[in-house]
């Protein structure tokens, strides 16, 4: 019996819309989560896509030893996509001009993922007869100009003889250091034999190229790595380089924002599921006053709340998936290359939280509403308005921080959101409660608008308290995700401005500069400042010689170092895009000095005081930490791990570095400085500047879509909270009707109770988002703070019109019910 009264009451309540609050609620949260997790899931998935172009591969395996065909062999049989790439120094000569190069020797499949542009129209220089040659090299362009040679022409390379039959326009797995100085040229792996140049004890780098599905190329990295030696090691995006930061930041924006999503679903699901048990109460009554058990009316309200889960399960799941397919397409019109792969975590993910949801939030409501006497039929209940429930805060609260914890997959960053959300409610609700307390003395006498309006906000204390905590979450999550989208992104932009250094100078000697600075003088450029450099290994620690990561002849414990030689400088002052973390700068009295990057000390375990030893040139030197660091990558100006006081390093034979800006109508320029200086190394970084500003384009553009589905939410929480005091101020304005309040006094007091609560809603929420975008400039996303004033007038603002709005359209149409009416609805319920 109780099944089929469960079911006719599912039907009756949905047909008259008395469902709908529950059903909607439940509905956000599996929606929410469902596009939510999609869609970043799917921004994530192009950012990962868009990264392999610049490794050229999914996956890239490095090895100092010859190719194992094995390895090979076993790529092909999981399904993989496999190339081949030789990388090593090597002279070139073209008549009697010669120049070092990195020579980059691939297979015909090259490259597995992005795109090379190469010149290769040799037409119009070569006879008939050599229009198809078998050996040809690519050069970049400001090698023809180092070694005075056009398209057609012949250069040597070890034994062999090579045709120039092209330029590298771009490649897409280009050097993203500004020290890889030598200029590149790109052949045939094929061609390597002729050569002569591999021999026994070549520093040869060798790279396996694979790409494929996520899965097959998971599972065959699993399946090799165990058989790998010391000399192979898989290669991944340089996470300190501008690229791989950019593409680490996005990837932290779109979490974020997802994590934001979750919270406004759970308090939607929160204020419905309150409010869902109360209307029931009279229902309950009833069924008691006809004989029904306890059991039996939890039996009754457990199907319902089943029934009405399931609706809401399938109509999200198919809301979500349509705004994935869409999100996708999207997707795939700005990331050109975007394979959209199918994924069941979304939909699951969406299911768990719709459980969750009426479980956590639900079922505590639905327990004590099972508990209504018999005689509540008699009377009309007054726990219509709020009632404080600690299980019922303690199980949505768990539900809150399970559900971001499922979204996020990372404990920490759902730790810390949390119990930053939980203090805030906190912190709000004391507030909250001390600011109405205050309105007693002003609500004296209820005569005028403005006074009716401040009594209605202390009657309702502890309701209006939450609903100023479920305000101004609303509000600070919309702020916070907004000022994402402007502000932090335009701060990051602007690390990468217009004009920004593009090309950078390398292999400078002394006696070069001032000739340089001349040059740079007449052409109107900029130079940067000139950073002196070099090369050095970290050879011991506190006296104790450390070894290369991961080396099997390391013993438990042998400290770690860093495994290649470093790019070490000596400075005077601090640079601008550095900032200090412990330790002082060096002084002029400084001897035997160094300033350590913050992340390389924290992965060497180094701290201040620390004695390192260097090799140098075959000189050992030490030098005290005495500074940590912190480096904004992101700068693409010159970068060093290590800083050492100029009295360590002022002996050494160097070279400098600089950095300007060339426009693209001035490229000309750089033939002049080669045929000046033709031993300075010019090297362009326009591609990285360009990749990481369409990085920045599309992550905006997947923001302000979520920003949407943010908004919605927000506004529906603000709904829902409004339509859960319906009742009481249905019974409210009867009485006040009846004493003959007229419809002005009523709006006017309305309007102004709204006005009142956005208000308070919004400045509590602009101090809250200010003090977010602290920690998350400063902490997550490393990026310099500032006080963001505009957030000062906008919250409040925000807060007064959305308030205002929502609660007059949701609460008018009473004031438009006869005054009769109006009572007869109150006192028959």
């Amino acid at each position: 019996m109780w099944a089929s009264i469960a079911w006719r009451l599912f039907w009756r309540e949905l047909k008259q819309g008395e469902l709908w609050v529950i059903a909607f609620s439940l509905f956000l949260a599996v929606f929410s989560v469902v596009s939510l997790s999609g869609i970043t899931q799917g921004v994530k998935t192009a950012l990962e896509q868009r990264s392999a172009q610049f490794i050229a591969a999914d996956k890239v395996l490095r090895s100092s030893l010859p190719f194992n065909t094995d390895i090979i062999n076993h790529a092909k049989s999981a399904g993989l996509a496999t190339a081949k790439q030789m990388q090593f120094d090597s002279m070139v000569f073209a008549g009697d001009a010669m120049q070092l190069v990195t020579v980059k020797a691939v297979s015909d499949a090259y490259p597995l993922r992005g795109e090379l542009l190469l010149n290769r129209d040799i037409s119009a220089v070569l006879p008939p007869e050599q229009a198809r040659p078998l050996q040809q090299v690519w050069l970049e362009p400001r090698l023809f100009e180092l070694l005075n040679i056009k398209l057609g022409d012949q250069i040597e390379l070890g034994a062999a003889e090579f045709l120039v039959a092209g330029i590298i326009q771009s490649e897409p797995d280009a050097p993203l250091s500004v020290f890889s100085a030598a200029p590149r040229l790109l052949m045939n792996i094929a061609d390597i034999p002729a050569t002569q140049i591999v021999q026994p004890g070549s520093r040869i780098t060798y790279r396996y190229l694979f790409s494929g599905k996520n899965n097959d190329l998971n599972n065959f990295e699993r399946d090799i790595t165990a058989n790998l030696s010391v000399h192979d090691k898989w290669q991944d995006m340089d996470q300190e380089s501008a690229l791989g930061s950019a593409l680490t930041r996005a990837e932290r924006f779109l979490l974020l924002a997802g994590l934001l999503g979750i919270v406004l679903a759970a308090c939607a699901s929160a204020v419905a599921a309150n409010r869902y048990s109360q209307r029931h109460i009279q229902s309950v009554a009833v069924f008691k006053a006809l004989g029904a058990s306890t059991r039996q009316v939890r039996l009754i309200y457990g199907s319902h709340l089943a029934l009405v889960t399931l609706f809401s399960l399938v109509i999200g799941l198919m809301a979500g998936q349509i705004a994935i397919t869409i999100a996708q397409w999207g997707i795939q019109f700005y990331f050109a290359d975007f394979a959209a792969e199918l994924s069941i975590r979304p939909l699951a993910l969406g299911a768990v939280t719709c459980i969750i949801c009426a479980l956590l939030f639900a079922g505590r409501p639905l327990w004590l509403l099972s508990n209504t006497a018999a005689m509540v039929v008699l009377k009309r209940p007054s726990g219509l308005g709020f009632r404080i429930d600690l299980l019922q805060f303690l199980s949505g609260g768990l539900a809150i921080f399970l559900l971001m914890w499922l979204f996020s997959a990372e404990l920490v960053l759902s730790v810390g959101l949390f119990v930053l959300c939980l203090l805030f409610a906190v912190v709000l609700l004391a507030c909250a409660a001390a600011i109405v307390r205050l309105a007693k003395p002003m609500a004296a006498g209820q005569n005028s608008a403005r006074r009716l309006a401040l009594a209605n906000l202390r009657r309702r204390l502890w309701a209006n308290s939450f609903q100023l905590i479920t305000f101004s979450l609303a509000i600070f999550l919309f702020l916070l995700l907004y000022f994402l989208r402007t502000e932090l992104m335009d701060q990051w932009q602007k690390q990468v401005p217009d004009g920004a250094p593009n090309h950078f100078l390398v292999n400078i000697t002394p006696s070069q500069q001032t000739e340089l600075v001349t040059f740079a003088q007449e052409h109107d450029l900029t130079l940067d400042a000139f950073y002196p450099v070099v090369r050095g290994r970290l050879t011991a620690v506190n006296e104790q010689v450390v070894t290369a990561p991961a080396s099997k002849e390391a013993t438990t414990e042998q400290r770690v170092g860093v495994g290649r030689e470093l790019n070490l400088t000596w400075l005077t002052e601090l640079p601008s895009n550095n900032d200090l973390m412990a330790g002082q700068w060096f002084s002029a009295a400084s001897i035997a000095e160094v300033s350590i990057e913050s992340q390389l000390a924290e992965r060497l375990s180094l701290q201040l005081d620390d004695k390192l030893t260097f090799s140098i040139g075959g000189q050992q030197v030490n030098a005290v930490v005495t500074s940590i660091r912190s480096v904004d990558w992101n700068s693409l100006q010159p970068n060093f791990y290590m800083i050492l006081s100029p009295d360590l390093l002022a002996d050494f034979p160097s070279t400098a570095i600089t950095a300007f800006y060339l426009a693209p109508d001035k490229q000309l320029l750089l033939n002049q400085l080669a045929r000046l200086m033709p031993t300075v190394t010019v090297i362009s970084v326009d591609n990285i500047i360009k990749q990481v500003q369409a990085i920045i384009s599309q992550v905006s553009l997947a923001l302000s879509f979520i920003l949407v589905i943010i908004a919605l939410a927000a506004a529906l929480v603000l709904i829902a909270q409004i339509q859960a005091t319906l009742e009481q101020r249905e019974q409210e304005l009867a009485i006040l009707r009846t004493l003959g309040a007229q419809y002005a006094f009523l709006r006017n007091a309305l309007l102004l109770e709204f006005a009142l609560l956005g208000g308070l809603a919004g400045g509590f929420a602009t101090v809250l988002a200010e003090l977010m975008l602290f920690i998350l400039q400063k902490r997550v996303f490393d990026l310099p703070f500032q006080p963001h004033w505009q957030l000062w007038w906008l919250g409040p603002t925000v807060g007064v019109i959305v308030v205002t709005v929502l609660g007059w359209w949701q609460l008018k149409r009473l004031l438009h019910i006869p005054s009769a009416q109006l009572v007869r609805r109150v006192l028959t319920g």
